[in-house]
């Protein structure tokens, strides 16, 4: 976001580092934050207005959230029911004067830091890609983790970025980049700065007159009466309240600085509350007083839960009318403060209102997939987007009102059509379907339940790092479940048939006539030499491979509606794994899914099947009992086109209705994403390789080609886990070679790993080795 600050873009790094596969790991127990330079600290007091989960390593303070480890292990642990602490929320523990190297030296770590030291291990450190503390100049200069900002690297620089970090962490981040920063632009922000003590002094009055002394007191006083034509002694906070919300003359940079970082004042929130007049004009601006934001979102509620039952001509029209009425709230800042929900959410109903008008159409299922790629997806997204802005339940029930009024009679229509288009021609089978090609040097990623409207955001986030990558459209497997469309569109297709519908949709391995299960599943990639990689490994990328990351569709089973608001996350997850295989050095990479879904608030539409008729019955999907007779659609099942299943009309679900659900046909079910990618993104990934590693005792000496001195070398007993209190990591030479200690001599004759680092932290080569030698 072009307007988020420093200090917001360091709670979101922050935040960054608790992010977990639920498949792999255990949520963090904790983000321990080592600064062993106190570089952070005049600014932690700040941060803790954004983020109620930083607690600080010290003396016993807890109104300050501060205390020593013993009682941090006690907050980690959550036994202490008078420190408030947000459910979801992973603790970040802040350690003045603490380095990493020192915790992790167990033995001899100091007596009144050990309660942390097991918080290695059950948490995570916020630490650069290699390992390192982030101090404020890696902060702000990394290119991977960090801002990306142009700092000098003389030492004078170095001091005024200290200095004057207090006053830097609220400048926007857009305002330092493109731009060379010295030593001058850092030391003119500690250059007195009248707005910013205004703001102060108005945020938290009594403490700010308090702690000023009173020479700068008796300035500020002056300057207020001079430049603001107000006494802040004689006339208070709230006199200067509502100058500053009517932006009287010489106030209007006062209210602009406010807006650059509202979450950092929000004591001046409360004065604005307090000051508001009750005469306002007719025509004045009311912008800036929360209770007219607040009375604005009231006001969009009611009218959003007069939509239930509303036909849907009508509710688009009403939709657009809320957009001009309430769109501009979003460009208030109490939509940045959060505070605007369903403003913000109606920007999203309006593209459903005006995307829905027509329904999709199409003679031929291959025309109404164009039309839904071209533009049907968009609702898809607005709807998600839509149902992520919102928290509470009176808003997600405004939101739902709305959307099922004009969302869920485009989606009923698109089904049905999709369904009589099928009909006369059928989606392919498991012998029309095309196999997808896997080549050496590719890795394919399978992704379950990547929505096409979702594989576009994905997609949206691949070019944004620059990469080259396309999509294209495939149809899933009908039923559109995973048992059936996983197997159809994998390496091992050609290894399967159908037999009957059995209750789980599965196909069996043709030669021993069983079940697919996960262990035949990659017992058959193994023997297609494309072997299953987990989700830490990367592979040979000389070969090929086969792995999985993302759980869109078991969040959506069990998260339901709420799934929309964890989709960026699993996206951006994805994006990570994406980064780390391109890094390995592969080719391409092949993403790909097995189905789509449907998600409504509030529930699809239910119909019924007596389950006497089915051998078993899914949420959008049943095996029928042969013989049996159905008032459904009925599709051929793809692994055995003799069969059928019986599928949902439109969108109805088999029994009670669900939020979520898939396994039917519908455009969002049945056209699913094929995404290439083309490897090689991350400099130095292809190019440098080690050509000799050679002990003489504990020391080793290491050549590479093609590197060159921003790369390090380091020794680890683990590629990703490095361990300075073993191994120091090293820079590359001129001539492309290093020599490295072994500190600790009980390592020798361990396996290890000898790793090449490039300027931005990430392993671009690696060579197994015994320490010591062999």
């Amino acid at each position: 976001m072009s307007n988020k600050t420093i200090i917001e873009a360091l709670r979101d790094s922050l935040l960054a580092a608790a992010r977990y596969n639920q498949d792999d790991v255990v949520r963090p127990a904790a983000i321990l934050w080592n600064d062993a330079d106190r570089q952070w600290q005049p600014v932690i007091s700040h941060l803790q207005a954004l983020m109620p989960e930083l607690f600080i390593l010290g003396e016993y303070q807890p109104e300050k959230k501060t205390g020593p480890a013993i009682w941090l292990r006690c907050v980690i642990d959550r036994t202490l029911p008078e420190v408030e602490l947000p459910a979801e929320a992973v603790p970040v523990i802040y350690m003045p004067g603490v380095s990493r190297q020192t915790l992790r030296a167990v033995h001899e770590c100091p007596e009144e830091l050990k309660p942390l030291v097991v918080m290695q291990y059950r948490g995570v450190c916020w630490t650069q890609k290699n390992g390192k503390d982030w101090t404020v100049e890696a902060f702000l200069v990394s290119k991977d983790g960090g801002l990306g900002l142009d700092l000098a690297k003389d030492a004078s620089t170095r001091a005024a970025l200290v200095t004057a970090l207090p006053e830097l962490i609220v400048k926007p981040v857009a305002q330092m980049q493109g731009r060379h920063l010295e030593a001058e632009d850092f030391e003119k922000l500690i250059i007195e700065d009248p707005v910013k003590d205004l703001l102060t002094w108005l945020n938290k009055p009594a403490e700010a007159r308090e702690q000023w002394p009173a020479a700068k007191w008796k300035t500020f006083r002056s300057r207020c009466k001079k430049e603001y034509k107000f006494d802040p002694e004689k006339d208070g906070e709230l006199v200067a309240g509502e100058r500053l919300g009517r932006k009287y003359e010489g106030w209007e940079p006062i209210w602009n600085r406010l807006a650059e970082a509202p979450a950092l004042y929000n004591g001046v929130v409360d004065v604005l509350r307090k000051s508001r007049p009750i005469n306002l004009g007719m025509w004045e601006d009311k912008s800036t007083w929360p209770q007219d934001n607040e009375s604005g979102e009231e006001q969009l509620r009611a009218a959003l839960l007069q939509f239930d039952g509303l036909p849907e001509d009508q509710a688009r029209e009403k939709i657009l009318g809320l957009e001009k009425t309430h769109g501009e709230r979003r460009e208030w800042i109490w939509a940045r403060l959060g505070k605007a929900p369903l403003a913000k959410a109606l920007k999203h109903l309006t593209v459903v209102a005006r995307r829905t008008v027509q329904s999709l159409g199409g003679t031929t299922p291959s025309a109404m997939a164009d039309l839904y790629m071209a533009e049907g997806w968009q609702v898809d997204d607005a709807v998600l987007s839509a149902m992520a802005e919102v928290v509470t339940g009176a808003d997600s029930q405004a939101v739902q009102a709305a959307l099922r009024s004009c969302y869920l009679p485009w989606l009923e229509k698109s089904a049905l059509h999709l369904q009589q288009l099928i009909e006369k021609e059928p989606l392919p089978d498991h012998q029309a379907m095309e196999k997808l090609s896997v080549a050496q040097g590719c890795v394919i990623v399978f992704a379950d339940g990547l929505r096409w409207d979702a594989a576009c955001r994905l997609l949206e986030k691949i070019h944004s790092q620059g990469w080259t990558a396309q999509m294209t459209s495939r149809w899933a497997a009908l039923p559109t479940v995973t048992t059936t469309a996983k197997p159809a569109v994998s390496p091992v297709k050609g290894e399967l048939s159908g037999n009957t519908v059995e209750d789980t949709f599965l196909p069996i391995v043709t030669k021993t006539g069983k079940p697919l299960s996960v262990d035949r599943f990659r017992k058959l990639l193994a023997e297609s030499k494309v072997p299953y990689l987990t989700a830490d490994e990367t592979g040979d990328p000389a070969g090929m491979a086969w792995t999985e990351q993302g759980e869109l569709d078991k969040l959506g089973h069990s998260l339901q509606g709420k799934l929309a608001s964890r989709v960026n996350e699993q996206l951006d997850l994805l994006l990570e794994r994406l980064q780390g295989l391109d890094a390995a050095g592969w080719k391409e990479i092949h993403i790909i899914t097995d189905h789509g879904w449907l998600l409504v608030p509030g529930g699809l539409p239910t119909v019924a099947l007596p389950k006497y008729l089915t051998e078993s019955r899914w949420a959008r999907c049943a095996a029928i009992k042969e013989g049996a007779k159905v008032d459904c659609p009925v599709v051929p099942w793809h692994w055995n086109p003799h069969h059928y299943v019986a599928v949902g009309p439109g969108v109805a679900c088999f029994g009670k209705g669900k939020e979520y659900a898939h396994g039917g046909v519908s455009p969002q079910e049945c056209l699913v994403p094929f995404i290439v990618m083309q490897g090689g993104n991350t400099v130095g990934a292809r190019l440098a390789a080690f050509t000799e590693v050679k002990w003489t005792g504990l020391r080793c000496r290491v050549k590479v080609e093609n590197g060159d001195p921003t790369m390090t070398v380091d020794i680890r007993l683990k590629v990703n886990e490095p361990d300075p209190a073993k191994v120091q990591g090293k820079n590359l030479g001129k001539e492309g070679d290093a020599s490295l200690f072994v500190i600790d001599d009980s390592l020798e004759g361990s396996p290890a790993v000898v790793v090449l680092i490039d300027a931005a932290g990430n392993v671009i080569a690696k060579q197994a080795t015994i320490i010591g030698g062999e």
